[in-house]
């Protein structure tokens, strides 16, 4: 991907022509903006900008387009998303064969022994609708060890050589939420693994320094060409050592983005603050909730033990939940934290929220829980939903509109590397609630552009209680800002029309791209 090129602007800008929207219930529309030392100075008629800078400040016209806060992505894993950058791309695969092909190509310029990542696979889309097994991979490259990964980040197929050094046979127990598949009569590994991204980690070598700030660098670029400059990495075991490496990331000029970091559960305590002069904050406390066929991992009295650890400590909590049980456990660990010790404006998190349970959105609101979630996910995985979520709940599928009526705090992320960094496309699928094949996916969920676009900027930075610095067009912050082109857009669900990024900018510089993103019904 080409590095976007820097255009350095004078010391003053003025905005213009332009239909602000400012994210800030003070002033919430505008017609231009003042930058001064990359901060917003001004928002608001062209006369009440220009009188906040000298006669001799650079004039943009803005053409009529739609003036933002630059986005923030509220829920990604950036060093994933970044081997992803090096890994082979299996997502365009429709069976196991072309799988195959894909790997032998990887493996060709891959020497003998050395690990082979691939990503990005999904059994639903594959001619046998199943998942690959540790003798497809074999197949393919009989001589080195080779991690698939599927789409969704959460299952892993290895082949004989890989599961040989991961130390996984038939011997082997799961671990805490973790699923081993096996053959039925033989009781072997089949060579999927779900919910075992540690165990893997372990065997698997970690990418050296050197190509892993080339993966971050690439990686951040494309957050930066689909307008966003803030992410929220929702890695669950993120410690002292990933915020290290995030810091030199940063010092090295290989990641030009804020980040939040969230802290996993198990190293509640390690992370400091902040660091990076602020461009690196401390985030919520991460507790992944692993859903087996019929039951949780933890269990709901051990999540509520562990939601109740975290309230106490004045910290606030992220839980992952997808599925109707996992989001009302979470839910009920929530409420039994908060009523247990009251403390106003928590901001306990549920992250994805995918099928919401009848009733539950009144109380999310009442408790003050803030659902951060992923819009793509319905054009990306919404055919997914539709051939595996029984029919009489996929009217609950990513309820929006249910959400946002009940006054709950909404956010959205990408779930990079799930998804890629695409706040449009997301915003676009919010809108008009259709899967790639063009299926409706519980269109009585779809929300207006406008709400959409509030949940990648001022919803995401509320999130991470960032309120205060980014988010918003007001006077103070940071002068990062998202400049869209609209044709034929139509602000009512399901007429989201075709949205562009026309310009950027990061502390008041103008990045220009090769290639604006844009996403269309």
């Amino acid at each position: 991907m080409p590095e976007p090129a820097v255009c350095s602007l004078m010391n003053a800008s003025l905005l213009l022509n332009a239909r602000v929207l400012t994210m800030d219930a003070g002033r919430p529309h505008a017609q231009a903006v003042a930058i001064r030392a990359g901060r917003i100075v001004a928002a608001g008629t062209e006369a009440d900008a220009a009188r906040a800078l000298d006669a001799g400040a650079d004039r943009i016209d803005c053409q009529g387009g739609l003036l933002l806060p630059a986005f923030i992505d509220a829920h990604c894993h950036l060093l994933a998303y970044a081997a992803s950058l090096r890994s082979v791309d299996c997502s365009a695969a429709r069976s196991i064969a072309e799988i195959q092909a894909a790997i032998r190509d990887g493996a060709d310029a891959t020497p003998a022994g050395q690990w082979i990542r691939a990503v990005g696979y999904e059994e639903t889309q594959l001619q046998e609708q199943r998942h690959p097994n540790r003798r497809d991979l074999d197949a393919a490259a009989p001589s080195h060890p080779l991690r698939l990964i599927h789409r969704s980040g959460h299952a892993s197929v290895l082949n004989s050589v890989a599961l040989r050094l991961a130390g996984i046979d038939t011997a082997t127990e799961e671990p805490p939420g973790g699923v081993i598949d096996r053959d039925l009569e033989a009781g072997e590994p089949s060579g999927l693994l779900i919910g075992m991204e540690q165990v893997i980690d372990r065997a698997a070598p970690a990418m050296p320094y050197e190509e892993l700030a080339g993966a971050v660098r690439e990686a951040a670029e494309r957050f930066l060409a689909a307008g966003v400059t803030c992410i929220q990495d929702a890695t669950h075991t993120n410690g002292l050592s990933e915020w290290q490496l995030f810091e030199r990331l940063i010092a090295a000029g290989a990641l030009p983005l804020d980040v939040v970091l969230m802290e996993g559960y198990e190293h509640l305590g390690e992370l400091p603050e902040s660091a990076a002069g602020g461009r690196l904050r401390r985030g919520p406390v991460k507790i992944m909730l692993h859903e087996l066929s019929e039951s949780i991992e933890p269990d709901e009295t051990e999540l509520a033990r562990r939601v109740a650890r975290v309230h106490e400590a004045g910290r606030q909590v992220a839980v992952h939940a997808v599925g109707e049980r996992a989001v009302a456990a979470a839910a009920s660990a929530i409420e039994a934290a908060v009523r247990s010790q009251p403390r106003p404006d928590h901001r306990h998190r549920i992250e994805h929220c995918g099928l919401l349970p009848g009733g539950l959105a009144a109380k999310l609101a009442q408790l003050g829980v803030v659902v951060v979630s992923q819009p793509s996910f319905i054009a990306e995985r919404g055919d997914r939903y539709l051939q595996l979520v029984p029919e009489q709940q996929q009217g609950a599928l990513y309820a929006f509109r249910t959400l946002r009526d009940a006054g709950v705090a909404l956010a959205a992320g990408s779930d990079a590397p799930v998804t890629p960094p695409g706040p449009l496309r997301a915003i676009v699928a919010a809108v008009d609630r259709r899967s790639a094949s063009g299926a409706a996916v519980a269109p009585g969920q779809a929300i207006e552009v406008e709400d959409a676009l509030g949940w990648w900027t001022a919803g995401a930075a509320r999130a991470a209680f960032l309120e205060e610095e980014r988010g918003a067009i007001r006077p103070g912050l940071p002068a990062d800002l998202v400049l869209l082109a609209e044709d034929g857009a139509d602000r009512s669900p399901g007429g989201a029309g075709k949205l562009s990024i026309a310009r950027i900018w990061r502390a008041g510089e103008a990045v220009e791209q090769a290639t604006t993103g844009s996403a269309s019904a």
